[in-house]
């Protein structure tokens, strides 16, 4: 039986499948998240910078859920590493919310908070202009002590797009673990190195692209096809499956009500279909998300 929720070292209660809100902006964006929490989803996974809180904030709050039902992520955005508690404020008053379940450093990538772009802000060469004199270390002492002085404000805080170096640097640095890492995560991105050294540390990886991102080459693998049809289901409702089932919660992202409301519908997938899905995964490589701010381990 597949669970509905994984525990966190502190507690914490993480649904299995919550819905990502990267680019559900407007009123499609607002009809998707109504629709989610309506229809049974208990996650929302958001980020300052998606720029659409106002929306997520909207849609909660006409939905009828109420909050203390919702478990709700957000992200400290690159821009904001050396303001954290303005930006902490922002998010809250943005979404209308009185305190997140989970606050995430969305990237180990402290940018100018002055500079020429409120997302990725470049120097006169074109390169990326990054916050001077400031690490992403400094960052998670910052968050660590906005945990500590408003915990009616966050429950937790973790890290997301962490690999183990940046791990290793921030729980050296403070003696405090993030509970959460959110990271690119499906078969073509099977990252066991990293589940590892978070399972060994009480780390719960979440998985972001449970699919491959759009276009993924997996949405039309013919054997993955050949295995949702003998289960009777979409290869999308295979993929997030194989990921809760080898231990991380998902956060597909979609504005169709069909697709959402079938993402949730889990299916109990044989000890075969699970290591052939890996097979094919092992098989065929590749990180779909990359940024010019961070250059990730080899997978």
């Amino acid at each position: 039986m597949l669970p509905d929720y994984f525990t966190l070292v502190n507690g914490q209660k993480v649904p299995s499948v919550g819905l990502g809100t990267w680019q559900l902006e407007g009123g499609k964006g607002y009809s998707a998240i109504k629709h989610a929490l309506q229809n049974g989803y208990k996650m929302l996974d958001c980020a300052f910078a998606y720029y659409n809180q106002e929306v997520v904030g909207r849609a909660i709050k006409d939905s009828g859920i109420a909050r203390e039902e919702i478990f709700l992520v957000d992200k400290l955005a690159n821009t904001w590493h050396s303001a954290a508690e303005k930006n902490l404020e922002l998010t809250l008053k943005s979404l209308g919310v009185e305190y997140l379940d989970l606050w995430l450093m969305h990237w180990p990538s402290p940018l100018n908070h002055h500079g020429n772009d409120p997302k990725t802000p470049k120097l006169a060469d074109g390169s990326v202009d990054f916050e001077k004199d400031w690490d992403y270390v400094k960052t998670w002492k910052s968050m660590v002590e906005l945990h500590r002085n408003y915990p009616e404000k966050l429950k937790s805080i973790g890290v997301a797009n962490f690999g183990v170096k940046e791990l290793e640097a921030i729980i050296e640095a403070t003696g405090v673990v993030p509970v959460v890492n959110q990271v690119e995560l499906h078969p073509s991105c099977n990252q066991q190195q990293l589940f590892k050294f978070c399972g060994d540390h009480g780390i719960q990886l979440v998985a972001y692209s449970p699919l491959g991102s759009i276009g993924s080459p997996l949405l039309q693998n013919e054997d993955l096809a050949g295995i949702a049809a003998k289960n009777g289901v979409t290869i999308p409702q295979c993929l997030i499956s194989w990921g809760v089932a080898n231990g991380w919660p998902v956060i597909p992202r979609s504005t169709s009500f069909e697709r959402i409301d079938q993402n949730l519908q889990l299916v109990e997938l044989s000890k075969d279909d699970l290591f052939e899905i890996t097979r094919i995964g092992s098989q065929n490589k590749h990180r779909f998300v990359t940024a010019p701010w961070h250059s990730f381990a080899e997978i």
